[in-house]
């Protein structure tokens, strides 16, 4: 993705829609027909924003925490995203460079994208944390529910908005999991389609 790890860091470039190309882009270059696609915290907008233009493409998504909201930044998100601690051993500016963490902050824009989920009839995974500060909150995930009733809502009690600490492992095999299912089903989702809403509590 623009800007994060070792990609390119143009100066700027990083609206909504300038990410869901980056998406694009990679998944022409790697040939790929159908795949599941996860997104986690802003990058959930980035997925659905992709998904909602190419259902036919998607066997599967993971929502990771995160309302189907492209939000826009507000005055001195930089600064305060910078003090966070480091995530996953990595301050932010070994991330991304401070030119691409102010051009996402200048160029952002809020974009809902709920009313665009009810053409999504694949299977998806909407998982989220129940300890202080998660970054979806219990209104939101019943918003996934009314527009995306056949999902599947996992709930990691023992988590906040970082869904891989305290234990990845929880993560990794509820995703598994979910991958497995539409494995076993020949990528048909019919059968995730009419149990309607399924929560999980972890």
């Amino acid at each position: 993705m623009r800007g994060r790890g070792q990609s390119d860091s143009p100066v700027s470039g990083y609206r909504l829609e300038d990410h869901v190309r980056d998406i694009d882009a990679v998944i022409r270059h790697l040939e790929l027909e159908q795949f599941i696609l996860m997104g986690y915290s802003r990058g959930v907008s980035y997925q659905l924003s992709y998904a909602v233009q190419h259902p036919e493409r998607i066997q599967g998504l993971i929502i990771g925490d995160y309302p189907a909201v492209h939000t826009q930044l507000p005055p001195g998100w930089v600064d305060f995203f910078a003090s966070l601690p480091p995530w996953r051993g990595k301050t932010l500016y070994e991330r991304m460079t401070v030119e691409a963490v102010q051009a996402l902050q200048r160029e952002s824009s809020k974009v809902e994208l709920w009313d665009e989920l009810p053409k999504l009839e694949c299977p998806v995974l909407i998982i989220h944390g129940v300890k202080p500060h998660p970054g979806l909150s219990l209104e939101a995930v019943e918003q996934y529910k009314r527009v995306l009733p056949h999902a599947i809502v996992v709930a990691f009690e023992e988590h906040d908005h970082n869904l891989f600490e305290p234990d990845v492992d929880t993560f990794v095999r509820t995703a598994d999991s979910f991958m497995n299912e539409i494995s076993n089903s020949n990528h048909n989702s019919s059968t995730t389609n009419t149990k309607g809403v399924r929560t999980w509590i972890i």
